[in-house]
């Protein structure tokens, strides 16, 4: 397994922050030559300027099993979390967990099954910001006949599906000028606070964390004015919004309109992703999971966050989100259970094998 962690180690030296287009490129150039060196097919997909690895232990665009992990990363707290560091057996830094981690597990996999199975992955490179390099490989065939996991969700359960995500920005326009005579004035800061207030409390949906499985909106970036004595002319507001239905997407834009007054602008979406549980790919590999660790209560699981396999419902095939037992992604105290990946790549090699 040395030859791997050194593989992290070289991955998270590319310091691959998304925003960082030749960095991520880097990372996937690594990526492709260490998986060339021992054997495996590699093809190179640019997308927008972005390179995607596609490698295969077949030919083709679509083997039997697709993996699937991301080589971009979120910005580090400091210039040290690129650095790989080693406690027992815990693997720490930016990456480790989300998502580089799985990401040579995956090239252990390939490796390992080469000549024996048909499988394939690709390493997205824009994941923390969308996921677009995925759409664009699957939009250019780039499918499996059996199943398609993504190894980028939480260990000892399988989840089979994840919110849609919406992203709006409310803009309001007023008047401004000095904030010494405010009723001289159309204060849009006003306007943006108002009409926000009157859709959070129009909202009818009301998750929570025993009942997480609903639409929710929160507010993230706020924007407007340049000056303490200034009122400005325009303010802003970015509110990020998970939905469960694709029909709630409409619904929710109506109702933005409806309630605030403001205008509203569409950022970004995806539509949500469901996998059927009673699919025989999909238990099976539950299985897999629980026989692997019979001291777990594995499950099904859905998901508010994402992952790429939003991009992924067209391809008409059982789509499933594993993960490796870490922690602390995004944050300071990234980490990932070296043994537990161990466990995951062997349950993972065992489970293709017997398709």
């Amino acid at each position: 397994m040395q030859t791997y962690i050194d593989l992290l180690r070289d991955l998270m030296a590319c310091r691959s922050v998304t925003r960082d287009v030749q960095a991520v490129n880097k990372a996937q150039a690594k990526m492709r030559a260490f998986l060339e060196s021992n054997g495996i097919t590699c093809t190179v997909e640019n997308i927008d300027g972005r390179d995607v690895v596609y490698a295969t232990t077949g030919s083709g665009k679509v083997a039997d099993v697709l993996l699937n992990a991301h080589l971009d990363v979120v910005p580090p707290n400091c210039p040290e979390d690129h650095i790989l560091k080693i406690e027992g057996s815990k693997l720490i830094g930016r990456g480790t967990d989300d998502c580089l981690g799985s990401a040579i597990s995956i090239a252990k996999i390939l490796i390992d099954l080469k000549g024996k199975a048909d499988v394939s992955a690709f390493f997205s490179a824009d994941e923390e910001t969308g996921g677009l390099t995925t759409r664009g490989m699957v939009e250019r065939g780039y499918s499996a006949r059996k199943i398609a996991i993504i190894v980028d969700a939480g260990a000892f359960s399988v989840s089979i599906a994840q919110k849609g995500i919406l992203i709006l920005r409310l803009k309001a326009t007023g008047v401004g000028g000095h904030s010494s005579v405010p009723w001289a004035k159309d204060n849009p800061i006003d306007k943006l606070v108002d009409g926000y207030l009157r859709f959070r409390n129009a909202w009818p949906w009301h998750p929570s964390a025993e009942d997480q499985w609903h639409n929710s909106m929160t507010p993230c970036i706020i924007t407007g004015g340049f000056a303490e004595n200034q009122i400005p002319d325009t303010a802003e507001m970015v509110i990020n919004i998970r939905y469960t239905e694709d029909a709630d997407e409409q619904t929710i834009i109506n109702l933005a309109k409806e309630t605030t007054g403001l205008e509203i602008l569409e950022a970004r979406s995806c539509k949500p992703m469901y996998s059927d549980e009673s699919s025989p790919m999909i238990r099976s590999l539950k299985d897999a999971i629980q026989t692997a660790f019979p001291d777990k209560q594995v499950t099904f699981r859905r998901m508010n966050g994402a992952t790429d396999a939003r991009h992924m419902r067209s391809l008409g095939i059982p789509v499933a989100m594993i993960g490796i037992n870490g922690g602390g992604a995004h944050a300071a105290n990234e980490w990932l259970d070296l043994e537990n990946a161990k466990q995951y790549i062997q349950l993972l090699e065992d489970y293709i094998l017997k398709l």
